[in-house]
């Protein structure tokens, strides 16, 4: 697996150098993130620990035949025996490549598409997290366009295996219209022949200039960074108003006799720009289980950007957790370079 992400990490990076000189259409940000120190308040006691630094440097290429991207993810913590890690078992943290031979027609490698009614923005913009039900994405796979404003997907995932007992390939298919700036639909259906399938169905509506709401329905999916496993219907409500934004998600699930997870999650991530450098958001989220009082987290967390100029942006915040068991801390602060 190590030798194989290195390989299509120096794919990648070749096919970019070849981009960098065939056509100039290439983002580039580099982000260096940190929690400063995290802090465990109990009833017992008070903890605190290195949070670390965390570096993502994510570079993408778009033209007219060929669009391709790269995540490279690495990081500095501090173990339980107090040594210090540098790197990171999963460097190569995403990547992408789809060429289209003909208009209609792209072949794609590990290329997502998440579906417009599957995106949660407090999810995008505050977690490494999404509806997994709700992607395009395949290992190996086509998307077909025989129209404007329709795309459909199919291919497999990795390792998939055919003629072999109690095993069944990882066949993902789906497809989504768009109709112009007005509404969006579609459905997602991953390990398709497969007892552990799953199905999302989703739609958005985007008629209103600065107002957007989307909703959706998973079976047997999962919003992994929140615990909300099998049956669940999501929605969303993204607000603009000059220098105002509101964005508001949740997911609720149905599956509610399963104790180990949660049947609710929900969001809101409110932001202010202040000026043309300066802007001020507030992120906040709770999760429970309606059958155990003891399973609630509320999350709350405001934070200031600076855009220093057109390249650089600073940040800064602070984070607080709390439960029943215990109530964290940390101070989240990041450095982020874009080209």
């Amino acid at each position: 697996m190590v030798k194989s992400r290195k390989i299509v990490c120096a794919a990648v990076l070749s096919a970019f150098a070849f981009a960098a000189v065939s056509a100039q259409e290439v983002s580039f940000e580099n982000e260096v993130s940190t929690d400063i120190v995290n802090i465990s308040i109990t009833d017992d006691d008070t903890d605190s620990k290195f949070a670390g630094f965390e570096n993502k440097t994510t570079a993408e290429y778009t033209s007219e035949k060929l669009d391709m991207g790269l995540v490279l993810k690495f990081s500095l913590t501090q173990e339980d025996d107090d040594s210090i890690l540098l790197g990171s078992d999963a460097y190569v943290d995403d990547y992408f490549i789809e060429f289209r031979p003909i208009d209609m027609l792209g072949i794609g490698f590990h290329k997502g598409q998440l579906l417009e009614g599957a995106f949660l923005p407090c999810l995008d913009e505050e977690q490494d997290a999404e509806i997994e039900a709700g992607n395009l994405r395949n290992d190996f796979g086509v998307f077909v366009r025989p129209m404007d404003g329709l795309v459909i997907s199919a291919g497999f995932d990795f390792n998939s295996f055919f003629n072999k007992d109690d095993t069944d390939p990882l066949i993902n298919a789906g497809a989504e219209y768009k109709y112009e700036e007005m509404f969006a639909v579609g459905a997602m259906f991953r390990n398709i022949v497969s007892d552990d399938r799953s199905i999302g169905v989703y739609a958005s509506y985007t008629g209103l200039e600065g107002f957007t709401f989307n909703a959706g329905y998973t079976n047997n999916g999962e919003i992994e960074d929140f615990n909300v496993v099998g049956d669940f219907i999501n929605a969303a409500v993204m607000f603009e108003s000059d220098a105002f934004t509101l964005n508001v998600d949740a997911a609720f699930s149905l599956d509610s006799d399963d104790d180990t997870t949660n049947d609710l999650y929900t969001a809101v991530l409110a932001g202010y720009q202040v000026n043309d450098a300066l802007a001020v958001k507030l992120y906040g989220s709770f999760t429970t289980d309606f059958d155990n009082d003891d399973t609630w987290v509320f999350t709350v967390k405001p934070s200031v950007e600076y855009a220093i100029n057109e390249h650089n942006t600073i940040s800064g915040g602070v984070s607080v957790g709390i439960s029943k068991p215990e109530k964290t801390i940390a101070f989240p602060v990041s450095w982020v370079y874009t080209y």
